[in-house]
């Protein structure tokens, strides 16, 4: 039987947030956002879910989803990093370390609360087959490029443009193996280490091959700011 295993990251400061509150504890009645995630997540059925938090918060988030969610689910807490990259590696070190049974890992964001059940099955019907695949919205915009003074150089064609999303799903073994690949190199900051990778296809791009998209909603925004939030309540008003 195949082994799936879900990585929650609710690591953020929430720095772009200017809130008092970080972004994936503020309360939509009554309920903080990273449980609405979670929940989406959760019709989807894992084996085994890690979260990943900062330090400072995962007493805080024990408390919350041992009173949110009373299903039995096998959680574990693995401390977040400085970065999301780190986050991750950190979770994923905690499965390899502690020989957590999965074939494959699905890394959503916490703060990415609409993804549908039907999206991640997709996900995971794809990924079984291919190893590596992200969700990810067709960009319908027009989209320019520009030189370092802003002005216009290039019209990209749209067709060929898409907008990242999580969850992304990856063989566990070929995603960890990409991951120390980049880590190492972060130390050396030598390839793709000489930054900061802004999400885990760019890591598996570079060291594992490959990586699929399966087209999803544009509804599946990371919520950054007040307005995302705003649009978050607006289409959870939406819902039957």
């Amino acid at each position: 039987m195949i082994k799936k295993t879900l990585i929650l990251l609710i690591a953020g400061s929430s720095k772009r947030f200017l809130g008092k509150i970080k972004k994936q504890f503020v309360k939509i009645n009554n309920k903080p956002l990273f449980i609405y995630t979670l929940e989406s997540m959760l019709k989807f059925k894992f084996d085994n879910i890690i979260i990943a938090s900062l330090k400072e918060d995962l007493n805080n988030i024990k408390k919350i989803i041992n009173k949110n969610l009373l299903n039995g689910e096998n959680i574990s807490y693995v401390e977040g990093g400085s970065e999301r990259v780190y986050s991750v590696y950190n979770a994923m070190k905690f499965i390899k370390e502690n020989n957590i049974n999965t074939d494959f890992v699905f890394i959503h964001d916490g703060v990415r609360p609409i993804v549908s059940k039907k999206e991640i099955k997709e996900l995971y019907d794809n990924v079984v087959k291919k190893n590596a695949v992200i969700l990810a919205s067709k960009v319908v915009d027009t989209i320019k490029k520009v030189d370092s003074k802003k002005n216009i150089i290039e019209t990209i064609d749209r067709n060929f443009i898409y907008r990242a999303a999580t969850p992304q799903a990856f063989n566990f073994r070929r995603y960890m193996m990409a991951m120390e690949k980049y880590m190492s190199d972060v130390k050396y900051k030598k390839r793709l280490g000489k930054k900061i990778a802004t999400d885990d296809a760019e890591i598996y791009s570079a060291y594992a091959g490959k990586v699929a998209i399966v087209e999803c909603s544009s509804n599946n925004i990371k919520i950054t700011n007040k307005e995302d939030l705003n649009l978050f309540l607006n289409l959870l008003q939406q819902k039957p």
